[in-house]
């Protein structure tokens, strides 16, 4: 595989997510946000062609401000300029900021060329949390993609072949293709280009690992033995818990996993852990589940059985076992140390649930 120096993305809709747009423009425009959306889009693309066409120019901006006029006449100003102005701050895709960090470790330069003038790049960038090395605008040329000048400008940044053109637009590849380009079509379900890209993924945490190949010796499977369990966590009373999977300890981004113990007839306080999903597993002993805003509904589980608490559910975990340790393996949705202890009386008598799916009945 060739080696690049310099990986270039398109912005809108490569490293921007514009999925979440109609949800914006719902609140300003109602139920026609999402046919909207796709007419604007493809007038500010028609327009750009138009000006390349008549080899005339006008700044994109005003471009994206003039699609919307032509295919929405009847907007109000105010709301007119409201709605240009959401394409300024829209998000990253989820695994934009982690793919760009993992190719400037591995020696990539990375940078964006973008129909946008370099205001609204550098301010959807900063929104985003993206962050990359340099910056290129259709703007400085006075003309837009496909037009070989525009892709001509990362040659200042690097030679033609070390360079990587990442698009998730079907004609934009087709342009850098025809200008001799190497290219990574990255396929969201639009229109494919007509021209073979260099490379074809889904995403860029996929493109990630082909330019920028992690250290799976240091960055791979990670065993983290019993007698290396940090029990540096947040404790509830009656509860001893020790974390396995981590950040610092696995290197894990998503997830956090552990041991929990409870000793003989033992109950812990009332608590819950935010918006995080927690998962535990009974390994040893039967574990006596309440919860409800007033601990109020109870189930129980042995060995081999699955607890699910969702989030924010006030919940207390109950040793069950008078002469038993009752011991739990528990995997959290995230890495926040979430654990608020609440204030709960835990002497009223429960209501008994029972955990039976449609299949496995009682």
């Amino acid at each position: 595989m060739a080696r690049y120096s310099l990986v270039a993305f398109d912005l809108y809709g490569t490293v921007i997510d514009l999925t979440g747009l109609p949800s914006r423009l719902s609140g300003l425009l109602g139920g026609e946000a999402v046919s909207l959306l796709a007419d604007w889009r493809r007038m500010q693309l028609e327009l750009t062609w138009e000006l390349n066409e008549r080899g005339e120019y006008e700044a994109f901006d005003r471009v994206t401000a003039r699609a919307l006029a032509r295919v929405a006449p009847e907007i109000e100003p105010h709301v007119h300029a409201r709605l240009v102005d959401q394409w300024l701050t829209l998000p990253a895709y989820p695994d934009a900021v982690a793919a760009l960090e993992q190719m400037s470790a591995a020696g990539l330069r990375t940078a964006v060329l973008s129909n946008g003038t370099r205001p609204m790049i550098e301010c959807v960038l900063q929104a985003a949390g993206a962050v990359v090395d340099s910056v290129r605008s259709a703007d400085q040329v006075r003309v837009y993609k496909t037009d070989p000048r525009v892709y001509a400008m990362l040659d200042e940044l690097a030679p033609c072949g070390e360079t990587l053109y990442v698009s998730a637009n079907g004609w934009d590849i087709d342009g850098a293709v025809r200008d001799g380009r190497a290219t990574c079509w990255i396929d969201r379900g639009s229109a494919p280009p007509g021209l073979a890209p260099t490379f074809h993924v889904h995403s860029l945490a996929e493109l990630a690992v082909i330019v920028a190949p992690p250290d799976w010796k240091a960055r791979g499977v990670r065993v983290v033995r019993g007698g290396e369990l940090d029990p540096n966590t947040p404790q509830t009373p009656g509860m001893n818990r020790a974390a396995a999977i981590t950040t610092a300890s696995a290197g894990a981004r998503k997830l956090w996993a552990g041991t929990v113990v409870i000793q003989p007839d033992a109950r812990t306080g009332a608590h819950h852990h935010g918006d995080l999903e927690s998962v535990l597993y009974v390994v040893r002993g039967r574990a006596r589940m309440r919860w409800g805003d007033h601990l109020e509904h109870a189930a129980e589980a042995g060995p081999g059985d699955f607890i699910y608490v969702p989030p924010f559910v006030p919940h207390q975990e109950i040793n069950a076992q008078p002469g038993e340790e009752l011991e739990c393996v528990v995997i959290r949705s995230g890495q926040d140390p979430v654990v608020v202890n609440l204030d709960l009386p835990t002497d009223e008598p429960p209501d008994e649930v029972r955990w039976i799916d449609p299949i496995h009945r009682q």
